[in-house]
């Protein structure tokens, strides 16, 4: 029963109106995705089993292969997240201006953790067929008029009634879209004193109020609306276009500005309400022309005018009950089966019972029984334990058929599950591993397109909150933050404004996705084919003009260090990095080469210069040398003359004195013979 408050508001009729449309239109959707979600978390046994099972007392084991096939998907699918990329297009749109564009949106991916949103909106589509992500905006700081875009997951997909009858697969044709949320009734009336209390009823399958909240919170929705709105548009003097409804004519008459052109059109005009069943609470318009809400689809198809979506959970449910059947059919076997029984004849443990009756659970040394007569003749055997019976082969071997069924379903064989396969060879290994990955290629693709459209609608809010000037971060592709102020206005000394300088409020720009391995990875794989290719005999060429390129693609520490003193000594690395980012390649290229032979050539002068010099110098040098030397000789030969004279007239004195000293010892002889002559003629 609607209420008059509800009749009179007709924003809130449309927003119920719709509501309903999108729970009818979703009713088999949703129920089918809450049982895939329900079974990937492991409610896997149909609930009629279960409890016949649970009031035998009999096991329900889950084994759940299923969740690790999606985390498989999943996992890869973040290892290789796509990214966003900038073209510039036209109207006032340069490479620059792309490049400070490209880096803004990186900054607001990492500031507003965007990987998060993608993930989570991921693993929604992998599990149930459909999920979620949004854009919003937030101011920079609590003390800040600034405002910034930012990225915001959906933890919880049925929150979401998006546009049936948008059929696009990134849902940029949608033209309405509802988002619930539960709120603290105390935080309510504090936000809200005068609203009323009134829940949304017709809620569908996993947004009932009564499976995420109690009676202490209240449900409230966001409604999205685009107008078509009847304008005209105009073509100013200066190039640039504005609606009528929408020009700033004093700021047009202050800048000479007029109206070159118009033509009638329809401007779409995107409204945002935030409302109880009853009441609005919130309401603005917002800049674009897309609702800023992004599905993200998993597999599709029509039958009959009925779409029909789902994720990889929907196939791997019936080998995944079979898989858990016979794993339980096997586990009941080996727990139910007794232990190896005796077969012993009446009597023979008459008086040992307690101890035949536990040895099956107690280690005895040894078991005593009586020997028995059979008919009272012949002596019975000793007992004998029978062993129990085996494993059914057919159960294991269905088991088994069971997982192969499930690595079908879901297209992911054993080398990219980690396991080892038949495969021998690396090359074969890798065609495995991307045959898994081009079977659920369809999920990373339709993240890829709705990515795109989220970059579009960037582009389109851009202008709109990023208007002044001011100094922002952007982050290359290599992750290195920069800051750069953009709208910056260069004035003359009269304060009239020649140019703007990073002027992202004009220009056409087009989102183009770099997909495949992220940045490190590319790096990593640089590095090896480039020493592969230094090996070659092209690479001796490629060391001498990018040496310091090959190092910086090396991810080690030091490596950035190594790189920056090699291109310090490399020419033409040092005129790449003086060049303007505005050049195009090919100039910029060319600019190098014709610089770097520049500097090649005066330091060829240079060097001649110097070889000139130091031959004049080296002349000079050699004339005294050969000076030096002969006064030299003539000074050793001088010497040489005053020494063989001394050394003559020394050796003539030596001479001299030894013939002295020989003739006075002559003369003693003489002498003492005399003497001795004379005594002996005396004593005779």
């Amino acid at each position: 029963m609607k209420t008059s408050a509800e009749v009179r508001n007709p924003i809130i009729k449309e927003c119920n109106d719709n509501l309903k449309t999108a729970v009818e239109a979703e009713t088999e959707n949703r129920s089918e995705a809450l049982n895939d979600l329900k079974f990937a978390a492991g409610d896997q046994w149909p609930d009629m089993i279960q409890s016949a099972r649970e009031l035998e007392h009999r096991p329900c084991l889950v084994i759940n292969k299923t969740d690790s096939f999606v985390r498989q998907v999943v996992n890869n699918m973040r290892e290789q997240r796509p990214r966003i990329q900038v073209h510039a297009i036209s109207d006032g749109a340069d490479k620059q201006k792309a490049k400070v564009i490209a880096g803004l949106i990186r900054h607001i991916q990492v500031k507003s953790k965007a990987d998060t949103a993608y993930d989570t909106a991921a693993d929604w589509q992998v599990r149930t067929g459909l999920g979620y992500f949004r854009l919003n905006t937030r101011y920079v700081r609590e003390n800040s008029f600034d405002q910034e875009i930012c990225f915001n997951r959906i933890r919880n997909r049925f929150t979401v009634y998006f546009d049936p009858a948008s059929v696009e697969l990134d849902g940029s044709d949608a033209e309405w879209c509802i988002i619930t949320d539960r709120m603290r009734k105390k935080k309510f009336q504090r936000k809200y004193p005068k609203a009323k209390w009134v829940d949304f009823k017709a809620l569908g399958a996993g947004d009932e109020l009564n499976d995420w909240a109690n009676g202490d919170e209240i449900r409230v929705a966001e409604y999205f609306k685009l107008d078509k709105v009847e304008d005209t548009l105009w073509l100013l003097s200066n190039g640039k276009t504005v609606f009528k409804s929408q020009a700033k004519l004093d700021e047009m008459q202050a800048a000479g500005v007029t109206v070159a052109q118009e033509r009638a059109t329809v401007r779409r005009r995107l409204m945002w309400y935030k409302m109880t069943a009853l009441e609005i609470l919130d309401q603005r318009e917002l800049p674009g022309r897309w609702i800023p809400v992004f599905p993200v689809y998993g597999a599709e198809y029509d039958i009959d005018g009925k779409v029909i979506r789902y994720g990889m959970v929907r196939g791997l449910q019936d080998p995944q009950r079979m898989y858990n059947f016979w794993r339980t059919a096997e586990t009941e076997i080996v727990a139910l089966a007794p232990k190896a029984p005796w077969l012993v004849e009446e009597g023979q443990i008459e008086g040992h019972e307690e101890e035949w009756d536990n040895a099956n659970n107690r280690s005895y040394s040894h078991l005593k029984y009586k020997g028995v007569m059979i008919d009272g003749v012949t002596p019975a055997p000793p007992p004998e334990r029978l062993q129990p019976q085996g494993m059914p082969q057919a159960q294991v071997n269905a088991a088994m058929g069971a997982s192969e069924d499930m690595k079908a379903v879901a297209g992911m064989f054993d080398p990219a599950l980690g396991a080892e396969g038949q495969e021998t060879s690396g090359t074969m290994v890798q065609r495995r591993q991307k045959q898994s990955d081009r079977s659920n290629f369809h999920f990373y693709d339709n993240l890829c397109i709705t990515m795109k459209h989220a970059g579009m609608v960037i582009l389109d809010w851009v202008p709109h909150y990023y208007d002044t000037q001011r100094t922002i971060r952007i982050i290359g592709e290599d992750g290195v933050p920069d800051s750069v102020t953009i709208n910056q206005k260069q004035r003359d000394e009269a304060g009239t404004i020649q140019q703007v300088l990073n002027d992202v409020t004009m220009g056409e720009y087009d989102i183009v996705m770099d997909v495949g391995p992220g940045y490190d990875t590319k790096r990593e794989e640089a590095a090896d084919n480039m020493l592969g290719m230094l090996a070659t005999p092209l690479g001796e060429k490629v060391a001498m003009v990018a040496d310091d390129i090959v190092m910086r693609q090396f991810d080690w520490p030091g490596a950035d260090q190594i790189a920056d003193r090699l291109a310090a000594a490399n020419p033409i690395a040092g005129v790449e990095s003086q060049i303007p980012d505005d050049v195009p390649d090919q100039a910029k290229s060319l600019i190098a080469h014709l610089v770097a032979q520049n500097k090649q050539m005066s330091s060829a002068l240079q060097q001649a210069e110097l070889d000139r010099k130091y031959r004049i110098t080296s002349e000079q040098m050699k004339q005294a040398g050969e000076n030096q030397r002969t006064a030299l000789t003539d000074q050793t030969k001088r010497h040489d003359i005053a020494s063989r004279d001394a050394t003559a007239i020394t050796m003539q004195s030596m001479q001299d004195s030894i013939a002295l000293i020989l003739a006075h010892l002559d003369l003693k002889k003489e002498e003492a013979r005399i003497d001795a002559g004379a005594d002996k003629a005396a004593t005779e």
